[in-house]
């Protein structure tokens, strides 16, 4: 299982996502959160173009956003999404040396409850410490 952040979300909705995480969305191990989910979302709907996310969506043909801004109405049943009811309780249990913020923990916890790699594309410190702590494998694609 794997757990993929906002930017591999986005590649994986467009059809340009790495081969591993392509393999995995097939056989239906792939995961996003909330926060992930919604941050692509914005990015897709009302962002400027000028962010990093909004402007790998922009930088996207015509026919391709239009595909990923219906995804994101309806996610496809291939990407797994934990709810909250399940997921807020293993997040407030959370034992790691750093307070994190709602992201941060909403993804160390669907990749506790899911046995679950996070995976990433750009290193966050906070987010590789509670992994650390936790022993959730943390893996940077870029």
């Amino acid at each position: 299982m794997i757990v993929i952040d906002d930017q591999l979300l986005l590649a994986t909705l467009s059809d340009t996502d790495p081969p591993d995480i392509e393999a995995a969305v097939g056989r239906g191990e792939v995961f996003t959160t909330g926060s992930w989910y919604y941050r692509l979302g914005r990015a897709a709907t009302a962002g400027s173009g000028s962010g990093a996310l909004s402007g790998r969506f922009r930088a996207l043909e015509e026919p391709v956003r239009r595909r990923v801004v219906a995804a994101l109405e309806e996610l496809p049943p291939q990407i797994g999404l934990v709810s909250l009811r399940t997921l807020v309780p293993v997040m407030q249990a959370l034992a790691v040396s750093r307070p994190l913020n709602f992201l941060n923990a909403e993804a160390l916890g669907a990749a506790l409850l899911l046995d679950a790699t996070i995976a990433v594309t750009v290193d966050a410190p906070l987010l590789r410490a509670g992994a650390a702590d936790l022993s959730v494998d943390y893996r940077v694609i870029s």
